[in-house]
């Protein structure tokens, strides 16, 4: 990437972890995993792609993940 350390003095995970993220495509487990390990649970907010995904999709992935009362 041309002026890469301009664009991006802190480097590129560093910005990427100042994102949101919602949980439309990434509730399953390999998914939540790479997530969790870029940012906080603060960070991640329920989303569903409805009408091409249903939440009892998303509800089930997050259950599974066994988040913290407090996380969900």
């Amino acid at each position: 990437m041309k002026n890469r350390e301009t664009r991006l003095p802190r480097g590129l995970m560093y910005e990427l972890r100042k994102f949101y993220y919602d949980t439309a495509q990434a509730n399953h487990p390999g998914a939540l995993a790479a997530l969790l390990h870029l940012v906080s649970p603060k960070q991640i907010l329920y989303g569903t792609d409805f009408p091409f995904r249903f939440g009892e999709e998303v509800n089930s992935g997050l259950a599974a993940h066994h988040f913290a009362a407090g996380d969900l």
